[in-house]
């Protein structure tokens, strides 16, 4: 448009018109500066806006810094002016300041003096304050702050909020950690996460976060450079908003002394907070909590059921096995971490010959104890494991007559054979002998504890002492007895089924007691025919009928095996038999015999 006008407008316009376009062309290249100029002369910059590092206070530029020697004193008013050169002259006594306790002592003698209440009270340090004395003292403090610093004007506020929102560019902030958003989002149940519905209030809501992440850590770093009074001057903010006051009450504690005393007599001698204490614990808890003397798991997925001796012999190689990790793999570790690590203890031991030796004992004695616990703690939990591989036949063995088989189909414990000795059927071995050694493998476990060092034997070998052995399950124990006792209760609920089942052999009781040989010897001296001889014919129902009977009879607990007793009395039955055809052989000899002569 203006070459247009200067076409055609006439010579003496032509000096307005250039006069006018040279005003509009540098109105056009510099009005973003000449606004820029502007507005910093209304809001002074709070960040440097170019500089080596992201976040750069503005007043860094009225010194020259290196950046090791400015990233460190941003906003510390006491190490402005500290650099790397004199880092290492600065006196301690200009780091000092008022103690906590003075400090508190002069807040509480100014509370008594506007309380007259409280004019009474005599503050020390050692009398503890009540809760409304504690929030006089917060008031009076809280005043003094207000009076020090006059609330905030209009302007101030508008100020301050302004270089909230604009003073700090959001590329200088550090992004939000990820892990916040996912931790928040866990607290979201996942069906409304999943909900289709929701996807744009979910992400109106991430965005609300975000938001208010950037807004805190804006205000923050703002309230950090407002710290410096000089700053305060150049950005024209007389004071800022006082947060809202938090206030923390302590209830008294008069037994604070006391309690000081205790905790520190319980550090020196029970050594409850040495570091190898925990060391210890988390060894075993790492590494052999879950050691058992028995596996009861092992021998469950084995093949049972077994032989009373096969049954010893498997619980005692547990307990060997055990045994032997206990002693060549547990103790030596914890015997090498001692070594290793002798600066967490050594300090206890007597510095020489004259000094007593106490309190390195005393330490020593509070290891024995730790491991003594876990050591008993194993020995419970692998009692706790045999009881309850025997609580799986607590029901017992009793049934209702007839047997039957199918009611026992869990897998059995212990073989129990059956055997004849004249006139009655006999265990082998005996229920009594069964018990002695179920009782025998809870004593084995407890045993199999005993005799393991201390780990003073291993550190010194030279200690010639007879207390050191770890202590563990007693045998008059209230709590081993109790096991033994739970375990006898459902011993004797699982005799009953196989004394029970020994009257399936009641009717056979004539071959026991001798007399069904008797019968047949009476028979055969008696006057009586050949027709009489079909006995043979019942023998052999007989003979065939204890041959069906079961040969494994499973009872619970207990695996009866009646295969010696079931071929005896066939066998018996058999030489019955065999007499009567032996003697109607005979008889029909003879009687061959005569009518041939």
């Amino acid at each position: 448009k203006m070459i247009m006008l200067m076409l055609h407008c006439k010579e003496e316009e032509m000096e307005d018109l250039k006069l006018l376009c040279s005003m509009k062309l540098l109105l056009f290249f510099f009005f973003p500066q000449f606004q820029l100029v502007c507005n910093s002369s209304c809001y002074p910059p709070l960040m440097q806006q170019v500089s080596w590092t992201l976040a750069a206070p503005f007043k860094e530029l009225n010194c020259y810094r290196s950046l090791s020697d400015s990233i460190a004193n941003n906003y510390t008013l006491t190490a402005r002016d500290l650099n790397m050169k004199n880092v290492n002259k600065l006196k301690l006594s200009s780091m000092t300041g008022t103690s906590g306790g003075s400090a508190k002592q002069k807040t509480a003698s100014i509370a008594l003096a506007h309380m007259p209440e409280l004019r009474d009270f005599h503050y020390s340090d050692s009398q503890p304050l009540t809760p409304e004395e504690q929030f006089v003292i917060m008031h009076l403090h809280e005043k003094e702050i207000s009076k020090r610093e006059k609330p905030p004007s209009v302007n101030d506020i508008e100020r301050y909020c302004y270089y909230i929102y604009n003073g700090v560019r959001e590329d200088m902030l550090a992004p939000q950690d990820k892990e916040v958003i996912n931790a928040i989002l866990k607290h979201i149940p996942a069906h409304i996460l999943a909900n289709p519905n929701l996807e744009d209030l979910c992400a109106n809501l991430k965005e609300e976060i975000k938001a208010d992440y950037c807004i805190s850590l804006m205000k923050a770093i703002v309230d950090y450079i407002l710290m410096d009074p000089a700053e305060k001057e150049r950005l024209l903010i007389g004071s800022t908003p006082h947060p809202f006051p938090q206030r923390v009450v302590r209830a008294p504690v008069p037994w604070h002394s006391s309690y000081t005393e205790a905790k520190s007599w319980n550090e020196s001698n029970l050594f409850i907070v040495n570091p190898l204490m925990s060391t210890l614990q988390e060894l075993w808890l790492s590494q052999y909590s879950h050691l058992r003397f028995v596996r009861t798991e092992e021998i469950l997925s084995g093949n049972l059921p077994l032989l009373p001796a096969d049954f010893k012999e498997v619980i005692r190689r547990h307990c060997v096995e055990a045994h032997d990790i206990l002693q060549n793999n547990w103790i030596p570790t914890c015997a090498s971490i001692f070594h290793d690590q002798k600066r967490e203890w050594l300090h206890f031991a007597p510095k020489n010959d004259c000094d007593s030796s106490e309190q390195v004992e005393s330490y020593f004695y509070s290891v024995a104890s730790l491991m003594s616990l876990q050591l008993r703690e194993m020995v419970v939990n692998s009692l706790e494991d045999l009881l309850a591989f025997f609580m799986i036949h607590k029901d017992g063995s009793d049934f209702p007559e007839p047997y039957q088989e199918l009611q026992f189909f869990i897998p059995q414990i212990l073989i129990v054979k059956l055997h004849v000795e004249d006139p009655k059927i006999v265990f082998e071995p005996p229920l009594k002998e069964c018990w002695d050694l179920i009782s025998h493998c809870f004593r084995e476990i407890r045993r199999s504890a005993e005799e393991l060092p201390k780990v003073e034997r291993l550190l010194f070998p030279e200690l010639k002492r007879d207390d050191l052995i770890l202590h563990t399950v007693k045998p008059d124990e209230s709590l081993f007895l109790d096991y033994v006792n739970k375990l006898e209760k459902i011993f004797e609920s699982n005799i009953l089924g196989p004394q029970k089942y020994l009257n399936v052999y009641r009717k056979y009781s004539n071959l026991l007691n001798g007399n069904a040989q008797q019968d047949v010897t009476d028979f055969l001296q008696g006057d009586f025919s050949l027709e009489d001889l079909s006995e043979i014919d019942s023998f052999t129902k007989l003979k065939r009928e204890i041959a069906s009977m079961h040969v494994t009879v499973p009872l619970a607990m207990f695996c009866l095996d009646a295969l010696q007793l079931n071929e005896e009395l066939c066998s018996r039955t058999q030489n019955l038999k065999d007499r009567l055809i032996e003697f109607e052989v005979t008889v029909n000899r003879e009687l061959n015999e005569r009518y041939v002569l």
